[in-house]
C-alpha cells in the first residue's frame, strides 16, 4: 500500500492530520501553513483518497496504515488531530496505540452512528450511486453555513468540478459504510490522551449528542462547540480560534 504524505516544519513536537470523506491532505494546509515554524506537521492521504492507493477499507486498516507510516518515519510521539472519518481514524489509533498519542483533537467527529446519522449515511450513499457530483451537492449543504454557500457558490462549483476528476467513488463509499458499522464507546474509557473535541453547534450530520457522548466517556476531555458552524470548522471565522485552541493544548 502506497500512501501519499508530507512531513515538514520545525519544533520538537509532532501533529499528525488526518482527514476527513472525500477531502485529502490539503484540507490542513491552512492550519499547517500558521503551525509549520513550532511544529513538525505530518499530513497524509487515507487509502483511496488524494494520492494514496486503494485496498481493502476497514478500521484496522486505516490505523495500521497511520502506525506503519508513524514507524516508516521514526515518530515515536505525536497528536493527531481528526476531523469526521479522520477523527475516528485518530480515536482508534489512540485505543490501539496510547503509547504513541500525546494529545488527541476531534472535530467533528463520533464514537457510534446514530438514527440521524445513519439517516445521512444512506443519503450520502444513494447520491454517489449516482455520482460525485451528485454527493458534492447533497454533502456541501451540510458542511457549510448559508452565508458562505451564497458568498461563494461559483468558487465551490468550480472545486466540484476539480474534485469529479480524481474522486474514488469506491473508496469514499467504503468510508460511508464503515461509518455506518463504527462504534468504539465501549472502549472510551481506554483513552489516556487528553482530548479536545470541537464541534459544530449547526451541524446536521454529526449531531452535538455525540459529541457529548465523547466527552463524557473519554476520562480527560474537553468539549468546545462553535457558534453559526455546520460540519466543517475550518471555515475562515473559526480559524484563528482553532489555531489558538491546538496551541493551547498541545
Amino acid at each position: 500500500m502506497k500512501t501519499n504524505y508530507v512531513y515538514f516544519g520545525k519544533g520538537s513536537k509532532t501533529i499528525v492530520f488526518i482527514h476527513g470523506l472525500s477531502d485529502d491532505l490539503n484540507y490542513w494546509m491552512k492550519l499547517a501553513s500558521h503551525l509549520k515554524s513550532e511544529y513538525r506537521i505530518l499530513l497524509y492521504d487515507i487509502r483511496g483518497h488524494g494520492k494514496s492507493e486503494f485496498g481493502d477499507f476497514s478500521i484496522d486498516m486505516l490505523v495500521s496504515d497511520l502506525y506503519e507510516l508513524l514507524c516508516s518515519e521514526k515518530i515515536e510521539k505525536a497528536s493527531l488531530v481528526g476531523f469526521s472519518l479522520g477523527g475516528n481514524i485518530a480515536l482508534s489509533f489512540a485505543i490501539k496505540y496510547p503509547q504513541i498519542v500525546e494529545r488527541l483533537i476531534l472535530m467533528a467527529s463520533f464514537s457510534q452512528c446514530d438514527e440521524n446519522l445513519e439517516s445521512k449515511f444512506m443519503e450520502f450513499r444513494d447520491a454517489l450511486d449516482i455520482s460525485f457530483e451528485e454527493f458534492y451537492d447533497v454533502i456541501i449543504n451540510y458542511v457549510l453555513p448559508d452565508d458562505i454557500l451564497n458568498r461563494h457558490r461559483e468558487d465551490l462549483e468550480f472545486i466540484k468540478i476539480q474534485q469529479a476528476k480524481n474522486a474514488n467513488l469506491k473508496a469514499i463509499k467504503a468510508g460511508v459504510d464503515m461509518g455506518f458499522g463504527f462504534n468504539c464507546t465501549g472502549h472510551l474509557n481506554e483513552v489516556s490522551a487528553k482530548t479536545l473535541i470541537m464541534a459544530g453547534r449547526d451541524d446536521v450530520i454529526v449531531s452535538l449528542d455525540l459529541a457529548e457522548i465523547l466527552n463524557e466517556n473519554i476520562r480527560d476531555s474537553r468539549l468546545v462547540i462553535f457558534d453559526n458552524t455546520k460540519h466543517n470548522l475550518l471555515i475562515g471565522r473559526n480559524i484563528d480560534d482553532i489555531l489558538q485552541l491546538i496551541r493551547q493544548f498541545i
